[in-house]
């Protein structure tokens, strides 16, 4: 019998508060899709970065904290010293530019979004105010996908939709890095990169909202999880 896909899910730590809190979402969704989620820490990175690819099928860098902006050639402008955790970064860029030499099927989601852009060569907007939901509630707004990109043939959706919103950093056009395309944007407000994608690669997508948050977000967003997985296992 095939076994499922070997999803790799980053994350910052193994502790099971920090699981509970900030990966969870991520292990069901790859569950859900029918992949066999792997967690990738700090602490359990024992291997270099291409021997950890080789031992998977995907990809997922997930959410978190800040990027240390020394990765894009910048000093501190608004990037949370607090919310920096090198070790994530060291971890995440090595395992994002392993997984790309081999064009292994990679998402990103939000800080992952970000650390794909950086791994390619781009940088960030260090700060943008409006975008960080509020730890009582969560605050959405509306993107425009761009039509024939796989992110749009991912999602089946066309024009603009509503999204949650955990960020204050972001990708602005400027700031793209070289070989991405944009494939989502702000409908309003600042013009603001939402989703990106690797034309060159089979199945690299990455997205500024939080898709795993199943509960807040409608179905044809569930459809990221399943494509990296069914894109895993076509490897």
């Amino acid at each position: 019998m095939k076994q499922p896909p070997r999803i790799g899910i980053t994350a910052r730590s193994a502790d099971k508060a920090y699981f509970d809190g900030w990966v969870r979402n991520y292990w069901w969704a790859v569950t859900w899709a029918g992949g066999q989620p792997v967690l990738l820490t700090p602490e359990t990175a024992t291997l270099p970065p291409d021997q950890q690819i080789a031992q998977l099928d995907g990809l997922l860098l997930s959410g978190g904290g800040d990027v240390h902006p020394k990765h894009y050639g910048q000093r501190i402008h608004g990037t949370e010293k607090h919310n920096i955790h090198e070790g994530r970064d060291h971890l995440e860029l090595g395992l994002a530019r392993a997984a790309l030499a081999v064009d292994l099927p990679i998402l990103g989601v939000c800080r992952g979004f970000q650390v794909l852009n950086v791994a390619r060569g781009g940088g960030l907007l260090q700060h943008v105010d409006g975008h960080r939901s509020p730890k009582e509630s969560t605050n959405y707004h509306d993107v425009a996908v761009t039509p024939d990109t796989l992110l749009a043939r991912t999602l089946e959706l066309d024009g603009s939709f509503a999204v949650n919103t955990y960020h204050h950093q972001a990708v602005t056009a400027e700031r793209l890095a070289p070989g991405l395309q944009a494939s989502a944007a702000t409908v309003d407000g600042p013009a603001l990169i939402e989703g990106i994608e690797a034309p060159d690669r089979r199945w690299v997508v990455a997205v500024q909202w939080h898709p795993e948050r199943f509960y807040e977000l409608t179905a044809p967003h569930r459809r990221l999880f399943s494509a990296l997985v069914a894109a895993a296992g076509d490897r």
